[in-house]
């Protein structure tokens, strides 16, 4: 029987894409548009594994929502999704009890992950106690069992320990093994107090200790070689929660520690906040300038004349053509990242047209640098899925950024090969380049170089960004390589 989903968001974007994508993996889903329709789907008679329950809500907030879940569905799981995602909110509807805190934007494995793991945490959970009601068994003996559970429980993505009465480690799956760095046999049956005491974990000892009743919530950051690949220099930041165990009657058996990788959360909070401090100063300039250009106006600083303010109105111009194309990127940048839970695939393309007619475009502005423009297609191209309008802005903002920071006498050449992946679409300029260690930031949102060169080109530095949210939608890849002083190389990967 298939697992039943309720979605709880007044988004109809999110909703309609969460029930396409979940409907795929064969799970029933239903959805509702404020917590009240919530409620009546469950005062209806309607049972539900998981909730998917957005943080604000129309009517009432979503940890109100919640309360009320948790009192009529004792045992669903809970997901917290929102976009308004920082650590004091996770950790604040974590204590409130949800099980998991999804932040939006999420894309399809993310969502999907998230509910394999949650119906993960309920199997065990309601396996548990029935191997308990009918074998009064221990912690300890429960996780020795050769069973499914087992199996499930190590391919939890989560860490995941439990602890007896006793306060031995009865179970450690594969993630945390990882993170301690540690065989679970080595771990198993050794007192938590002692195992833990050096590690990461040790901040959660208080709350594994078997006379503690109460909850435990801690954050805690990893180094990065632990559970990563190596190379990776990230440091992990790890939400820990702490939970008795306790039998029908009440009597504590133990303690479950699960260990949750919280670090993409934590990044996107800094990213957001970079984004707005960036945002707020890129909009701040060019209206701080036009309004001292109108000041100057109005207060008739160089006359009655209009002609001696012509070159001051010029700038104001070129300012509001600025504005204007700051404000159409950020509306590009949303609209791609709602497109990110349309699964419905574009119609196959044919991207020859669209490469020459883009680089036909550029002709003239080449032309006054002057740069020349070169286009080299392989003969017989097969189609691609990707939208007609999103290659040319993917193709627009290639040729332009290789026309606009190219030098006189340099050179564009366009080309377009056949390889086993599908096709590869290369942008080559001879321009000013990129320093090796700012090639990585291509493709930040308002990233620029700063150098001599680049101080009066204009440009807002969402270009880029908008091309890579464009091929990763379309399922390809951006691959760059620049040298500084000789030139720049852009090559779009895109299956056919």
């Amino acid at each position: 029987m298939a697992a039943s989903i309720l979605v709880v968001d007044d988004e109809p974007g999110i909703r309609t894409g969460v029930r396409e994508i979940l409907a795929l993996e064969g799970y029933d889903v239903e959805a509702a548009d404020c917590g009240r329709a919530a409620l009546d789907l469950i005062d209806g008679g309607n049972a539900y594994d998981v909730f998917l329950i957005d943080y604000r809500l129309p009517d009432i907030d979503g940890l109100t929502l919640l309360q009320s879940i948790q009192r009529k569905a004792p045992d669903a799981m809970t997901c917290m999704i929102t976009a308004y995602a920082n650590i004091e909110t996770a950790v604040f509807a974590t204590r409130q009890g949800v099980d998991v805190f999804l932040p939006k934007p999420f894309t399809p494995d993310d969502l999907v992950g998230t509910v394999e793991n949650l119906l993960g945490y309920k199997k065990l959970r309601d396996e548990a106690s029935a191997l308990r009601a009918a074998h009064e068994a221990s912690l300890l003996e429960l996780a020795s069992e050769k069973s499914q559970t087992h199996s499930l429980v190590s391919s939890l993505r989560d860490g995941v320990l439990v602890a007896n009465r006793q306060g031995e480690i009865a179970l450690a799956n594969r993630a945390m093994e990882e993170l301690l760095g540690a065989e679970a046999d080595s771990l198993l049956g050794r007192q938590a107090s002692v195992a833990l005491a050096d590690g990461v974990l040790a901040p959660a000892l208080a709350s594994l200790a078997p006379d503690n009743p109460a909850p435990g919530v801690f954050e805690v950051e990893v180094d990065a070689a632990s559970g990563r690949q190596a190379g990776d220099a990230e440091p992990r930041r790890l939400f820990i929660k702490v939970n008795g165990f306790y039998d029908d009657k009440g009597a504590r058996l133990g303690s479950i520690l699960t260990a949750v990788d919280i670090s993409a959360v934590r990044r996107m909070a800094m990213e957001k906040a970079r984004f707005t401090r960036t945002l707020v100063h890129e909009l701040r300039a060019p209206l701080g300038a036009l309004k001292s250009i109108i000041e100057v106006m109005q207060d008739r600083s160089l006359g009655d004349s209009l002609e001696p303010y012509a070159k001051s109105l010029a700038r104001a111009n070129e300012r509001i053509d600025g504005l204007g194309e700051l404000i159409s990127d950020l509306l590009s940048l949303s609209s791609i990242e709602h497109k990110g839970t349309d699964q419905t695939p574009a119609a196959p393309l044919d991207v020859a047209p669209a490469i020459r007619e883009t680089v036909d475009l550029w002709k003239d502005r080449a032309a006054a640098v002057p740069v020349a423009l070169e286009v080299d297609l392989q003969e017989g191209l097969p189609p691609c899925a990707i939208a007609d309008d999103d290659l040319r802005t993917i193709l627009t903002n290639l040729v332009g950024n290789a026309v606009k920071y190219n030098r006189a006498g340099g050179k564009v050449a366009v080309s377009a090969r056949r390889t086993p992946e599908g096709i590869a679409l290369a942008v080559r300029d001879t321009g000013i380049g990129i320093a090796a260690e700012n090639v990585a930031r291509l493709g930040e949102e308002f990233f620029r170089e700063k150098k001599p060169e680049t101080k009066r080109i204009e440009g807002n530095g969402l270009g880029l960004a908008i091309v890579k949210r464009l091929v990763g939608h379309a399922g390809g890849r951006l691959e760059i390589s620049s040298r500084a002083g000789e030139g720049s190389e852009f090559r779009v990967i895109l299956p056919c």
